[in-house]
């Protein structure tokens, strides 16, 4: 009997989808399947994933291009688990982490609930300022509100049917889809918490143009998000932006002297990156909510 389900978005990248695929297969529960879906791209995923298709009891699904949000939606239509939860190819996923996450969530359903995400690069400054943006992030929400508020969407699970009946994920994010997926949710009613146990490393393969590519559209999905309801999180986004100096501080004297101008220069850039892609998307017209709420509806069946 399958109880979890885990859902693996993949676009052109073989080889860290393989190194995602063997770290899974140690200790993957025996009550669990693998649901891997091509988002379109040039390679043939088949020879990639045959190796696993027993171990991970894996399907592959090969589906049009429509972004990580849409690829997730078809991997969650399938899903035969009473618990899907989520990763990406770039991710390797420690021994226990499925299963962390499947008690984390069955613990007080309906819950959602994220794990803890490592840079996997450590000796990249580009991935390393990436990762560190998120968990000084999720570290400002925790002071500021007692609770967890973003479960990113390379680590976190879901129960399969009030995630289901809430829409799944807004496929017009092509980033900020677990942003607004999480508010979804906690506006529904439901509960968000945090699995410190479910470990995934991250290996983001940055460079200077990626780094700034990856948080332009970062700003895109932000202004996105902050634009599709009413929400008070952009003041508190503010807060967040000027109070990450007194953040930043512990994190740079753990690093070095190097290493932390490093990461100061690379702040300077992700804050610059970030704010013109938040200008860009906030200068496009809107698409209106009923275009919206059809598209993520049409990606559930």
């Amino acid at each position: 009997m399958i109880r979890i389900s885990l859902v693996i978005p993949t676009l052109d990248r073989p080889g860290p989808l393989t190194a995602c695929l063997t770290a899974l297969a140690t200790g993957f529960p025996p009550d669990a399947e693998t649901i891997v879906v091509a988002d379109g791209g040039r390679h043939d995923l088949r020879p990639v994933v045959a190796p696993f298709v027993e171990p991970l009891r894996l399907r592959l699904l090969e589906t049009a291009n429509g972004g990580p949000a849409a690829a997730r939606n078809r991997g969650l239509a399938v899903a035969r688990g009473d618990i899907v939860a989520f990763t990406d190819d770039d991710c390797r996923p420690q021994p226990g982490w499925l299963a962390a996450l499947a008690s984390g969530v069955a613990a007080a359903p309906p819950r959602a609930v994220g794990g803890a995400t490592h840079n996997g690069l450590p000796a990249n400054a580009y991935a390393d300022a990436a990762q560190l943006v998120l968990n000084l992030l999720a570290r400002h929400d925790r002071d500021l509100v007692c609770r967890e508020r973003l479960l990113p969407s390379n680590n976190f699970a879901f129960p399969t049917e009030p995630l289901r009946r809430l829409g799944g994920f807004d496929e017009r994010f092509r980033t900020a889809e677990d942003r607004e997926l999480c508010r979804r949710w906690a506006d529904a009613g439901y509960a968000l918490g945090r699995v410190p146990t479910a470990v995934v490393e991250h290996d983001p393969q940055l460079d200077l143009v990626r780094f700034v590519r990856r948080f332009f559209a970062y700003g895109r999905g932000a202004a996105k998000f902050h634009g599709s309801g009413a929400d008070p999180g952009l003041r508190e986004s503010a807060r967040f932006h000027f109070r990450l100096p007194v953040l930043l501080v512990p994190e740079l004297r753990r690093r070095g002297p190097a290493r932390g101008a490093a990461i100061v220069g690379l702040l300077l850039l992700w804050e610059a990156a970030n704010l013109a892609g938040y200008v860009v998307e906030r200068a496009r017209p809107a698409k209106a909510p009923e275009a919206t709420e059809a598209a993520r509806q049409a990606g559930l069946r």
